[in-house]
């Protein structure tokens, strides 16, 4: 009996290897490539980011109407109706 080609088998293992090989550097070369995601903002998303930052920097209270109901108090020109008192607390409760 005469086998040929007895190093075939071994050749095929190898020759895959070398493909499989080739494959994981160029899905890995793929990974690199591609891009990062990113966000384009409209012009109207850009000007509503521009105004919230704005706002966010300023404080909540307005100092020049702090100061006018305090000079109104100290004067003793703050007259404010019991009608207003009343609707106002009825209001923060209910």
């Amino acid at each position: 009996m005469l086998i040929n080609n007895v190093n075939s088998p071994a050749n095929i293992y190898s020759s895959n290897a070398v493909i499989a090989t080739r494959y994981a550097n160029s899905a890995t070369a793929a990974r690199n490539v591609q891009k990062r995601d990113e966000i384009m903002l409209s012009s109207t998303a850009q000007t509503f980011s521009d105004m919230l930052k704005k706002l966010q920097g300023e404080s909540e209270v307005r100092q020049d109407k702090v100061d006018e109901f305090e000079q109104k108090i100290a004067s003793g020109n703050y007259d404010v109706k019991s009608e207003n008192i009343a609707a106002s607390i009825l209001l923060s409760r209910f």
